[in-house]
């Protein structure tokens, strides 16, 4: 195995084995060739990144080497040495950890028994008081914050993702794997895990981290390789030189069309699509989480919902379509009163919704995704013994051709559906129907670029058709590009409604700290709004993605927005 040169600290160069190398993994699921010929290399003290569209064979990859599947041919060598991994467990003793997208820790445990039990996997058994010395130590060590008798329900997704790392690195993993590590962090928990995997890197570990932004690719990356189709277009680059649109054509294999510049006004004479007015509601703690919140949606309108993560955003989303009940006020879907109907009264009053989290809230893993496009709308499908499934099948036909997201075949188990491939499914679920409420939390997380930009597409098509849109994003140019207006929370409290045509990042960050009330735009019916100019990376160009916290920070200290 041949060796190569690595730039060290200061600028000098020395002589290593990569850590990791695959040479020719192909695999084939039936029909399905999800890797063809891929070689792919992680060196000491280096982050690789991975992109490519959802489907492009990344996830395949991963979990080849970690020994999930077994390769069909090719081999794979550590620290030099050809080896064969039949498992996760041969994986780990080798020295290889992954960090997947959704976090593998028990809830009801703590942290020193979620390490037990991962230990334990390892064979290797700790008392519990000295195993909490030791992630005491660990955490300080790697300079990451956890807390060993803490409860894993309590700790924000920032905090559980340390905790994963930590595991890892625990176990013995001189090479990290992170699967989407940003997808569900705020702002600042992205600035934190990046300044973890520096660290990580200056102490000589192999990071390979799966990402869609292009921003975070050239933030933290040394190298990238590019996945198309299960083949490498793209091996093993420096990203910094390359724009967004050349990354881009590599990833999809044409450049991906800006959003129009400007839309019409859409006039209705229906009802609010969405009306709230007093509303306050209970967050899963018992504690208010919303408070006395006013708020309209109009038909053929894009309300933006912008703030600091947990600034009740879900609970704002899941009372605008009946699934949280309030504490106060008064919620109406297209002039009907949801009152205590929940669910069920938000879907016969026409509303649909994204959810914050579609694997935990929305998504039954034994199912199929035939299945679950029955379950949006399960009525229409009855018959007089059960479902007409072939109905469905029909139906999800149309709506897989009428929104072209590429939803995944109708027999496939969610469950085996990587993240991006789910918020297809819910995506197309949504937005394939006629309804005159979209409610949609953080709609392009985990998307790649190409598919994002076909979701704000088909958001602002379901706007011309007279639908009133609800959006919660914590990217905030994601949010100006798409909106007619942006609603900005903080803490529970509605401190402003903007246009989105004429705000800033420094006007949103004060709102998103608290700052003074702005008075309610009129709703989109007076004038076509533009729009900002998107480049073709998920609508931050060159630039990284806005990063929500910061702005709120730079608003408090007079600073400009980035």
């Amino acid at each position: 195995m041949s060796t190569v040169t690595v730039e060290a600290p200061g600028g000098s160069t020395t002589t290593a084995e990569p850590l990791l190398s695959v040479t020719g993994f192909t695999k084939r699921f039936g029909e399905v060739l999800a890797n063809s010929d891929v070689s792919f290399d992680v060196r000491p003290g280096e982050v690789h990144a991975l992109i490519g569209e959802n489907g492009a064979g990344k996830s395949t990859l991963l979990k080849l080497v970690y020994g999930m599947y077994k390769p069909d041919s090719g081999e794979m060598r550590v620290a030099g040495e050809k080896v064969a991994v039949g498992s996760p467990t041969q994986a780990r003793a080798l020295g290889i950890g992954m960090v997947f997208q959704d976090l593998r820790l028990v809830p009801a445990f703590t942290v020193t028994e979620n390490y037990a039990l991962a230990l334990a996997r390892s064979g290797v058994t700790i008392q519990a008081r000295e195993l909490s010395r030791r992630i005491a130590a660990a955490s300080e060590s790697y300079g990451l914050a956890v807390e060993p008798d803490a409860l894993v329900r309590h700790l924000s997704i920032g905090e559980r993702q340390r905790t994963e790392i930590l595991k890892v690195l625990m176990t013995g993993a001189r090479i990290v794997i992170l699967d989407e590590p940003t997808s569900v962090l705020a702002p600042t928990e992205v600035d934190a895990l990046f300044a973890m995997v520096s660290r990580l890197r200056a102490q000589g570990f192999g990071i390979v981290i799966v990402t869609h932004k292009l921003a975070e690719v050239r933030a933290i990356a040394d190298r990238v390789t590019v996945l198309r189709g299960g083949r490498v277009v793209l091996a093993g680059t420096d990203p910094k030189p390359m724009t967004d649109a050349e990354l881009v054509e590599a990833m999809v294999g044409q450049t991906v069309a800006a959003l129009p510049a400007e839309r019409p006004t859409v006039a209705s004479e229906a009802p609010p699509a969405l009306e709230l007015v007093g509303v306050s509601a209970l967050g899963d703690r018992g504690v208010t989480a919303l408070h006395d919140v006013t708020l309209t949606v109009s038909p053929g309108e894009i309300v933006g919902v912008a703030g600091v993560a947990g600034s009740g955003q879900r609970e704002l989303c899941e009372v605008a379509v009946g699934a949280r009940p309030t504490s106060a006020g008064t919620v109406r879907v297209s002039g009907r009163e949801l009152g205590r109907g929940g669910p069920t009264a938000g879907l016969t009053a026409g509303a649909v919704d994204v959810p914050e989290d579609p694997v935990n809230d929305a998504v039954v893993p034994t199912l199929t995704v035939l299945e679950h496009m029955a379950l949006g709308h399960l009525r229409a499908f009855l018959r007089r013994i059960g479902l007409d499934w072939g109905r469905v099948g029909r139906h999800t036909s149309d709506i897989n051709e009428k929104v072209q997201l590429r939803m995944a075949p109708p027999h496939r188990r969610v469950a085996d559906l990587s993240g991006g491939n789910i918020q297809r499914v819910m995506l197309s679920r949504a937005l394939g129907r006629d309804a005159s409420l979209v409610v949609a939390a953080y709609p392009s997380r985990g998307l790649d670029i190409a598919t994002t930009r076909r979701t704000q597409e088909l958001l602002l098509a379901r706007r011309a058709d007279g639908a009133g849109l609800l959006v919660v994003s914590e990217d905030l140019d994601e949010l100006m590009s798409v909106a007619d207006r942006i609603a900005v929370f903080c803490a529970g409290r509605l401190t402003g409604v903007v246009p989105a045509a004429t705000t800033n990042r420094q006007e949103l960050g004060a709102l998103m700290t608290g700052g003074v009330a702005v008075p309610a735009a009129t709703p989109a019916a007076a004038d076509p709004v533009p729009t900002a100019e998107t480049a073709a990376a998920d609508g931050t160009g060159d630039e990284t993605a806005t990063d929500a916290a910061a702005v709120a920070k730079d608003a408090q200290t007079g600073g400009e927005g980035s």
